[in-house]
């Protein structure tokens, strides 16, 4: 079995955390804010006391020493319900090294998963093509976390094309109440429609990152000899001399790379370009300090 989250990575991993940005709704206690205010063991500040306000909050040491009545006002922790999406078709298996596209993707999200888990949170899973494949529900714990990197290892073989619009409307029904949702994909869906269910997601009060999955190879491409070229998903065969189409290749990728920023950041969501090439743990520093 492929191994998913190498023991090194765990490692250097282990130290971050991944706090959400946005107040979140849950279950169980966690590390994250949470708008529902009583009695909790995280207190945020004190308020003057107004009528109609619960006397069982009044901190009495505080009137003994100013004689004014004031509110204690707590801030319970909530679980984060993260939901991770990983595209697994074709053009996902691709890679121009040893390490494909789909196993840098699996890498990245096992990583978040692991970081979540770690801090208690509750981490789902969903697989995709053109339809949702896998679908794990949102659970915290080392034997989910487990059956995650095992499905992320594992996943079910697509049978089917690049479908992100159809895909991304149906995570919408499995990300369920607002929390933190991770698309790892090549996006390599020309559909001009194919983006716009996450404006849906963000809408729905989830925080949503795009990870955009692409070789260097697929950017740059960087050979010197004539190539013959299949496609993955379908597509025709072609021989290509890539001297004399790079420039033009180029301009057209960095294009499509542009317009998939362009659109995921209009959504109010985050795009990070996560290039194979680039070591998993400088992506998700990035990610982190960014956010």
């Amino acid at each position: 079995m492929t191994r998913v989250l190498e023991p090194e990575l765990a490692v250097r991993l282990a130290g971050l955390t991944f706090r959400a940005k946005r107040t979140v709704d849950g279950l169980l206690a966690g590390m994250h804010r949470s708008p529902h205010r009583g009695a909790s063991a995280i207190f945020k500040e004190h308020r003057a006391y107004r009528p109609g306000d619960d006397p069982r909050w009044i901190d009495w040491r505080a009137y003994a020493r100013s004689d004014r009545y004031t509110i204690k006002h707590f801030e319970h922790e909530t679980q984060l319900r993260g939901t991770l999406a990983l595209d697994i078709s074709p053009s996902m298996h691709w890679g121009s090294n040893d390490v494909s596209k789909i196993d840098h993707a699996a890498t990245l999200l096992g990583a978040i998963a692991y970081l979540l888990t770690r801090q208690g949170d509750a981490v789902s899973l969903v697989t995709f093509d053109e339809k949702i494949r896998d679908r794990l529900p949102a659970r915290s714990g080392p034997a989910h976390l487990d059956y995650l990197m095992r499905t992320l290892a594992e996943p079910t073989p697509s049978s089917g094309q690049t479908a992100l619009h159809a895909s991304l409307d149906k995570l919408i029904e499995h990300a369920g109440r607002m929390g933190l949702v991770v698309i790892a994909s090549d996006l390599l869906d020309l559909e001009s429609e194919a983006l716009d269910p996450i404006a849906r997601i963000e809408a729905r009060g989830h925080q949503t990152i795009v990870l955009h999955v692409m070789d260097p190879a697929e950017l740059e491409l960087p050979y010197e000899q004539p190539m013959h070229f299949e496609g993955l998903e379908g597509e025709l065969p072609v021989e290509v001399d890539p001297k004399g189409l790079r420039r033009q290749y180029r301009e057209a990728i960095d294009a499509f790379v542009e317009s998939c920023q362009r659109r995921v950041v209009a959504a109010g969501a985050r795009y990070l370009l996560a290039r194979t090439d680039t070591p998993p743990e400088h992506t998700l520093l990035q990610l982190l300090r960014d956010g």
